[in-house]
C-alpha cells in the first residue's frame, strides 16, 4: 500500500497553489513575522510552509528569552535590595546601627565645620539636637537588645563544661563578653530613665560610671578574643596550604576540564546521526584523578571559608579598638579625656561601618 500524501491547500477556482503560498508570505510579513532565508520554493508544499512558520515562532521565543534573561535578574536583584533594606529598618539591631552612623557622621562634621569656620548658631543647634535624642533613641532600642544579650549570657552559662572541655580561653573571654555587655545594658537602661525624663534614680553617676567600666571590660575581652581566633584562623590556613598546596591550581585545572568536556559534548551534539552511530565519541581523559579533584575542591572551599570568617573577625577587632575609645574617655583615662570631636567621630564612624556591614550581612 502507498504510503500518503499529506492533504494539499484547498484550490479556488481563481487561484494557484503558487499564489496561495505568496499570500500566506506577504500575510506573515504584514504581522511583523517576516521569514528570511525560509522561503520555500515554488513546488514546495503547505507542509514546508508551516515548518518555517515554526521555525520562525522558535526564533522569536528565543529572542525574547534572551531579554527575558538580561531583564529579569535586574528586577529580582532590585526586590532582594528592597526586602533586605525592609529587613534592616525592621531589626531593632540594624535600626540602631543607621542611627549610630547619622550620630557620630553629623558629630564628625560637625567638628569638620568647627575647624574651617563654617559654623552658624542653626547648624551648632542641629549637631546638639542630633547628638542627644539619637543617642536617647539608641539608648531606648539597647533597652529591647538586653533581653536577647541575657539570654544568649545564661545560654553560655549552661554550656560551659562543653565549652571549658574544648577551649577554655575562648570560653572565659566570650564569659567575660557576655557578661560585660549583660551589665552594661542593665546599667545603661537605668540610666536612660532620668535621661529621658522618665524618673529619677539614686547615685546616677555611679549608674553610668559603672555601665561605661561594663562596656569597657566586655571591649577587651572581644578584642582579645577576636584576636585570638584570627591568630587560629591563619594556623588552620597554613595547615591545609601545606597539605593541599595545589588547592587552587587543582580547582582552576578542574573548571577548565569541565568547559572542555561541555564544548566536546556539544561537538558531538552538533554532529549528523549517521556519523554519531558510527563513531561513538569517547571521554577525554581527565588531567586529574577524580577523588584528588574532589578532595581539592573541598579543601578549597574549607580555605575560603576560613579566609571569610578571618576577615570578618578581623573587621570585629578594628571596630572594638575603634569602640573602645568611648568608655576611655568617659572614664577620664589619660589621653583619652581630652580627644576632640573630630576623633571620637572619626572613631564612631569606623566602628559604625563594621557595625552596619554586620547588620546589612545578617539580612542576607
Amino acid at each position: 500500500m502507498d504510503q500518503q500524501t499529506p492533504p494539499r491547500t484547498p484550490v479556488l477556482g481563481s487561484s494557484t497553489p503558487d499564489s496561495e503560498i505568496k499570500k500566506h508570505q506577504d500575510t506573515l510579513v504584514r504581522n511583523g513575522l517576516g521569514i528570511t532565508g525560509c522561503i520555500p520554493a515554488t513546488s514546495t508544499s503547505t507542509l514546508e510552509l508551516s515548518t518555517c512558520i515554526k521555525t520562525t515562532v522558535n526564533s522569536e521565543a528565543a529572542a525574547m528569552a534572551v531579554a527575558g534573561q538580561l531583564i529579569f535578574p535586574k528586577a529580582v536583584l532590585y526586590g532582594r535590595t528592597v526586602s533586605r533594606v525592609i529587613k534592616l529598618l525592621q531589626s531593632a539591631n540594624g535600626l540602631d546601627k543607621i542611627i549610630r552612623t547619622i550620630q557620630y557622621t553629623s558629630r564628625l562634621i560637625s567638628h569638620v565645620m568647627l575647624l574651617k569656620d563654617l559654623h552658624t548658631p542653626t547648624t551648632s543647634t542641629a549637631a546638639a539636637g542630633i547628638r542627644r535624642q539619637f543617642g536617647l533613641t539608641r539608648r531606648l532600642l539597647r533597652c529591647f537588645n538586653n533581653l536577647g544579650q541575657i539570654n544568649a549570657t545564661i545560654n553560655l552559662i549552661r554550656e560551659s563544661r562543653q565549652r571549658i572541655s574544648n577551649d577554655f580561653t575562648g570560653y572565659i573571654l566570650d564569659l567575660i563578653e557576655g557578661l560585660g555587655y549583660t551589665g552594661f545594658g542593665i546599667a545603661d537602661s537605668l540610666g536612660y530613665l532620668p535621661d529621658a525624663g522618665i524618673m529619677g534614680i539614686p547615685y546616677k553617676a555611679v549608674v553610668d560610671k559603672l555601665a561605661f567600666h561594663f562596656w569597657l571590660y566586655a571591649l577587651v575581652a572581644s578584642i582579645v578574643g577576636n584576636v585570638v581566633k584570627v591568630i587560629r584562623f591563619r594556623q588552620r590556613l597554613g595547615k591545609y596550604r601545606t597539605i593541599f598546596p595545589t588547592v587552587a591550581q587543582a580547582a582552576i585545572e578542574s573548571t577548565s576540564h569541565q568547559v572542555e568536556s561541555t564544548k566536546e559534548t556539544s561537538k558531538e551534539n552538533s554532529q549528523p546521526l549517521q556519523v554519531m552511530q558510527e563513531l561513538p565519541p569517547t571521554p577525554p581523559d581527565s588531567p586529574i584523578p577524580v577523588t584528588q579533584v574532589s578532595v581539592n575542591d573541598a579543601a578549597l572551599s574549607v580555605v575560603k571559608s576560613l579566609e571569610e570568617q578571618q576577615f570578618n573577625t578581623g573587621l570585629n577587632v578594628v571596630g572594638g579598638t575603634a569602640d573602645i575609645i568611648f568608655p576611655l574617655a568617659a572614664l577620664k583615662f589619660s589621653g583619652f579625656s581630652s580627644l576632640s570631636d573630630g576623633v571620637m567621630g572619626f572613631a564612631g564612624c569606623i566602628s559604625s561601618a563594621v557595625g552596619m556591614r554586620k547588620a546589612w550581612r545578617a539580612t542576607a
